[in-house]
């Protein structure tokens, strides 16, 4: 059995449900007192500050989560198509489970980053 099918339909959700989430956040940003969004300490420290972090988080998000789902899809189809053995199926499977979560830490820094030059501790707009 080709268990490669299997891990890119096991693969392709996580990527594909993030980019989802991500653009709603961008195009439709979550009020400040909901339970939704992009939560920081600093993010919520003022009205200005979120609406500029749920829009960032929710951009840059969508960006990277469409190349990822788009990588994620054709290394599946190559495991696909040269029938990669089931552990190297598996190990490319935890591998983009990683990246994925080493994506999310990556974009929460850069998010803060832009937050941090953008605004200062108590959410007033920088000069």
């Amino acid at each position: 059995m080709n268990y490669n099918i299997l891990y890119l339909i096991a693969e392709l959700p996580a990527p594909l449900t993030i980019l989802a989430l991500s653009a709603l956040v961008w195009k439709n940003p979550p009020r400040q007192n909901e339970n939704i969004g992009y939560r920081t300490r600093r993010s919520q420290s003022s009205e200005q500050a979120w609406l500029f972090a749920q829009i960032a988080y929710g951009k840059l998000s969508t960006i990277v989560f469409s190349v990822f789902s788009v990588i994620t899809a054709v290394v599946g189809i190559i495991g696909i198509l040269r029938n990669f053995n089931e552990k190297t199926g598996f190990a490319v499977f935890i591998a983009q489970n990683c990246i994925l979560v080493a994506l999310l830490f990556v974009i929460v820094i850069i998010v803060e980053k832009k937050l941090r030059s953008a605004f200062d501790e108590n959410g007033e707009p920088r000069g």
